[in-house]
This record gives structure tokens, C-alpha cells and sequence, in this order.
């Protein structure tokens, strides 16, 4: 039988100073199941609770097609009688996403479910931080780049946006917890160097903790053995 990611003790984890973790890091091998399940996350954070979600990509090019690529795998397994559309905002800034019922295909059909935004216009993405004040939870999926290939100062504009969307409803500062998924690249990713991870990582490594920070660094034999037994690999 197949086995699959499942985030729950993730979630569960508190942090090393023993607070409720912000960031929730998450890296296991290809075809393991973690984006899929942290994407049905985040829509069962909508449909149960009416709490929107945010979708962090690298660049502006990466929010096309945005509905499609987060919604296709999960909608077929889980939410076959719904779809979800896009509509692109402020000229491309940022794409405001739809969940929709099946049988609606009306041009507006559906409720406003979250955002997708790109960390390099994280600059103009302060002027429109009023229209996120209702996201409760973001994904960063791919926080590793595979080709070496980050934003300049990728880190500050991530908090810059983060910033941008924790704030409001009466707060100065809102828990919005983010969940940072990747496939395992590089020990010395930006990331990894920030927080302080390079140096304590270690190939048996399950879970680690630190200052705001929980992560699970997995592995899916199922998912391994099916890579190798493909015949293109």
C-alpha cells in the first residue's frame, strides 16, 4: 500500500522555547504527498472555518495558471464537486482565488478563498495589505530552489510579505502561521543558513526545533521504491 505525507504531528509541534511555532518547515522526497496534504490543509481551513489562505511563489510568472496548479490534484481526490478559478489583481501583483461548485460557470461564480502572491513584488504588496487582513494561513511550497534561483534578498521581502498580511482586524501583529515545503536540495539553502539549520541537520534528523520554527524532515520509502521501479528512471 502507498503511504503519503500527513502533517498532523507537525502542527502539533511546539517550538523550542516551547511557544506555538509560526513557521512550519516540511521536506521530504518527490511524489511523498506533502504539497497535496498541506493544500488540503489550507482548504479545509476555508471550507470549515471561512479562513482564507495565502500562496506564496517565488515570481510573478509562477502565479499563472495558479488555480490549476494548486487546486487540479487535490479538487479530483477530495472536492470533486468544486473547481477553483483566479482573477488577476493590481496588474499582476497578486491573483485573488475562487472556489466554485461544479455545476457554476458563470463568470463570477464562486466565494473568495485566498490569494496567490510573488515575493519579488513584495514592495508593492505593502499598498494592498488592507485586502489580506482576513488570511489565516500561507503555503510556501518550494521554498528550496532546485537551480540555485531566489529572489534577491529573497528573506526580507518573505517577511516583508508576511508583514503585510499580519496585520489588521485591530492587531498590530496577527498569528498567521506559514508552512514551508520542498524537496530536500541543499543543506546551505538561504533558509536553512537564516535559521540556523545548516549547522544542526543531520541525515537521521526527524524533527528539529528552534526559535519560532518547527520543521519535519521526512522520507516516503513507498514514494522511493515507486520512483526507482519507473522505467524512465
Amino acid at each position: 500500500m502507498p503511504q503519503y505525507y500527513d502533517g498532523t504531528k507537525l502542527l502539533s509541534l511546539q517550538d523550542i522555547n516551547g511557544n506555538k511555532p509560526e513557521i512550519f518547515i516540511c521536506t521530504t522526497n518527490r511524489t511523498g504527498g506533502k504539497t497535496t496534504w498541506f493544500n488540503r490543509w489550507a482548504m479545509n481551513g476555508y471550507i470549515n472555518k471561512k479562513e482564507k489562505f495565502a500562496l506564496i511563489y517565488r515570481f510573478n510568472y509562477e502565479i499563472d495558471d495558479v488555480a490549476d496548479k494548486f487546486f487540479k490534484d487535490i479538487g479530483n481526490i477530495f472536492f470533486p464537486h468544486l473547481y477553483m478559478r483566479s482573477e488577476r489583481k493590481a496588474r499582476g501583483i497578486f491573483h485573488e482565488l475562487f472556489i466554485c461548485d461544479r455545476n457554476d460557470n458563470s463568470k463570477n461564480a464562486g466565494e473568495s478563498c485566498g490569494y496567490a502572491i510573488a515575493l519579488n513584488s513584495a514592495d508593492q504588496i505593502k499598498k494592498y495589505s488592507h485586502l489580506f487582513s482576513d488570511v489565516q494561513r500561507m503555503i510556501f511550497d518550494e521554498f528550496q530552489s532546485e537551480t540555485n534561483h531566489y529572489c534577491t534578498d529573497e528573506i526580507t521581502k518573505l517577511l516583508s510579505v508576511h508583514t503585510s498580511i499580519a496585520r489588521g482586524v485591530g492587531e498590530q501583529v496577527r498569528y498567521v502561521p506559514v508552512a514551508m515545503l520542498s524537496n530536500p536540495v541543499s543543506i546551505i539553502n538561504p533558509y536553512y543558513i537564516e535559521l540556523g539549520i545548516s549547522e544542526r541537520l543531520r541525515d537521521d534528523t526527524k524533527f528539529l526545533r528552534g526559535d519560532g520554527w518547527v520543521m519535519e524532515q521526512g522520507f516516503i520509502e513507498s514514494a522511493s521504491l515507486a520512483q526507482k521501479a519507473s522505467g524512465f528512471n
